[in-house]
């Protein structure tokens, strides 16, 4: 009778254990689908190319992208205007030291094509009250730029980071930062290239 006891007093005391372990088996976790997808995108940009030191960039410009997934995308073609804006060491440059102004270049436009790599989506919850959508990209392609002063084009890569912020279901915010890479003969000229966009979508990516 003892032998009996002492077998169901130690089965009692296992069965806790036990039972958390088929717990911690049986878990799952769910990964909720992207509540907005991306088909056909169409953006108009804002930006600027601060890293002249004698002429800034202010830009307009637009994209067309495809999202072929939620991860991956085609931006077939982007084009950037740039407005040049003369900074105070461009006029000291004309006017004290007999600088010509056609020794001094400066972008005229931009073109570029590019891959998007997507592999962050983010839902966020913003003071209780709303749910944000976010997401986060990779971006690189190949470019090429027109330059005033001389006027010539130059040929070359670029590469960045961009966020997007969703506001509803066709329209979010996009904030794109990106290096272009430009070859003037052996040597590498870079372009800084910082733009916050609106974008418009239609379609669904398979």
């Amino acid at each position: 009778m003892s032998r009996k006891l002492w077998v169901m007093v130690l089965v009692l005391s296992l069965s806790p254990s036990v039972r958390a372990t088929e717990e911690e088996q049986m878990a799952t976790y769910a990964v909720q689908k992207r509540k907005y997808r991306l088909g056909h995108e169409l953006n108009v940009q804002l930006g600027t190319l601060p890293l002249n030191a004698f002429t800034k960039g202010v830009t307009l410009g637009g994209s067309y992208t495809y999202h072929f997934t939620d991860t991956w995308a085609w931006e077939i073609a982007q084009f950037i205007y740039s407005f040049g804006v003369d900074t105070d060491l461009k006029d000291q440059l004309l006017n004290n030291f007999m600088v010509q102004p056609t020794q001094i270049e400066s972008v005229n436009f931009i073109g570029a094509s590019n891959v998007l790599l997507k592999p962050l989506y983010g839902k966020y919850s913003l003071t209780n009250k709303w749910v944000v959508h976010t997401e986060a990209f990779i971006e690189a392609g190949f470019a090429f730029a027109k330059y005033i002063n001389p006027g010539v084009y130059r040929y070359g890569f670029d590469a960045g980071l961009g966020f997007r912020l969703f506001l509803q279901k066709y329209t979010s915010l996009r904030l794109d930062v990106r290096d272009y890479v430009f070859f003037k003969g052996k040597s590498p000229q870079n372009e800084l290239y910082i733009a916050l966009s609106l974008a418009l979508s239609f379609g669904r990516g398979e």
